[in-house]
């Protein structure tokens, strides 16, 4: 789809909040929080956010990949209920939503900028496929990956991300044998790698 697509989407939700008696509600939406597009409604106490947001996604099997995420909120903040008029405490934050729904577009193709999206695991097949086109791309030109994938299993690189495993998941004691795999992979966007950390526990960390 593209993000004409996108925007019929997000028109639909819009009219079905209308549809479901919900009133748009001007009040609370006042500045900026790097939204792409934002609109909010409100039915007696209720207070229900739509927001169109960009967000850079992190799969198990693919890459950092940009995408699109349409997201339908509740607002809990009681500050924001009662707030009379045009003030500060009518502002909601986006972080502090309660989702009631949540659609991710993601985008694809390597160029920036493409208007093409796509979701789910239609997406993720789709991520892959390009990934793997590009690197055959490269090794055919020039005989190897730029930055190759590698898979370390040994105790002395486990040894060695195990402090910093224990800080992300705040677990002090947490063993060595508790690590399954290191995976060192190129991070396009800052253009440096990273260190995936597998646990048996099925944890994912990401260190650079």
């Amino acid at each position: 789809m593209k993000s004409t697509e996108i925007n019929a989407i997000f028109s639909a939700k819009v009219n079905e909040l209308l549809a479901a008696g919900y009133q748009i509600n001007t009040n609370t939406m006042d500045g900026s929080q790097g939204e792409i597009a934002k609109i909010d409604f409100r039915k007696n106490d209720e207070v229900i956010r739509l927001v169109l947001h960009r967000e850079t996604i992190w799969g198990e099997s693919f890459r950092a990949t940009d995408a699109i995420v349409l997201t339908v909120g509740r607002c809990n903040d009681e500050r924001v209920i009662s707030a009379k008029g045009f003030t500060r405490d009518a502002i909601i934050w986006n972080n502090r939503l309660e989702t009631i729904e949540e659609r991710t577009f993601f985008q694809i193709g390597e160029r920036r900028g493409a208007d093409w999206y796509l979701e789910g695991e239609e997406a993720v097949t789709a991520i892959q496929k390009n990934r793997s086109r590009w690197e055959s791309q490269w090794e055919n030109a020039f005989g190897t990956s730029p930055h190759p994938k590698k898979e370390y299993k040994d105790e002395a690189s486990k040894k060695a991300v195990l402090p910093a495993v224990r800080r992300h998941l705040g677990k002090p004691k947490m063993k060595l044998e508790r690590i399954d795999t290191v995976t060192r992979r190129w991070d396009e966007n800052n253009n440096r790698y990273e260190y995936v950390v597998k646990t048996v526990g099925k944890n994912i960390v990401r260190l650079h």
